[in-house]
């Protein structure tokens, strides 16, 4: 990507808020106009239903973050249940949230070289032999299983932690549907399938200028 040039192109960036900046810099590093508009609104759970729900995990030999948010909402949320986790292991399906969780301090992680997912985690070395071990995956509420399936298969003892919601932004389309028409929104990004779907069902009436805008994801199975 470091060959390409945007040249002036307007890019629409949907990623969350608080985590879309890095993406808008690279953009405009590369001549394009960054639009934000966040397609998924993140929303913290409360400090007693994060106690609550950690309370009941038991011991764990590895955990698996599975986004940024999901390691900075999880990882306090852990360490006030267990203390120091300096004994566990940890897993990121892409380099961003290996990235995340070395901010937390952690040095050694588990991460795809090639691609991002859970799928792309799963076919690390690392991860084949996981009989008997307990697996904890740290999401959002309603997650992708696929991961933990292919553990359990493998024979984890696999189980969640979800703390975080992701929900339906309350956002105005109108701006971005003139700004589509103008023709200064050249294309547009997914990085989930969530936001995909959010960003038609806000576009309304006006979701066929989205289908006819180049889309670019960063995932075959949003591709599909």
């Amino acid at each position: 990507m470091s060959d390409c040039s945007l040249d002036g192109i307007g890019v629409l960036v949907t990623r969350p808020e608080g985590q879309d900046q890095a993406l808008a810099t690279k953009i405009r590093a590369l001549g394009g106009d960054p639009v934000l508009f966040p397609g998924v609104r993140i929303e913290a759970l409360g400090p007693d239903e994060l106690a609550s729900r950690t309370a009941s995990l038991g011991s764990i030999d590895l955990a698996v973050f599975v986004s940024q948010t999901a390691v900075r909402f999880g990882v306090p949320a852990l360490i006030e249940r267990f203390g120091a986790l300096g004994q566990l292991r940890f897993a990121a399906v892409g380099q961003s949230t290996a990235a995340e969780l070395r901010k937390q301090g952690v040095t050694d992680v588990i991460v795809p070289k090639d691609g991002s997912g859970g799928e792309a985690l799963a076919n690390c070395s690392d991860l084949q032999q996981v009989a008997g071990c307990s697996v904890l995956v740290v999401r959002g509420e309603g997650g992708n299983d696929t991961l933990g399936s292919i553990l359990a298969e493998r024979g984890a003892s696999v189980s969640t932690y979800e703390c975080y919601r992701r929900k339906l932004p309350v956002q105005d389309f109108d701006a971005i549907e003139s700004l589509l028409r103008g023709g200064r929104i050249g294309a547009w990004m997914a990085t989930s399938n969530e936001i995909l779907d959010n960003l038609l069902q806000l576009a309304g009436k006006h979701a066929a200028l989205l289908r006819r805008t180049p889309l670019f994801v960063n995932h075959p199975h949003i591709a599909r």
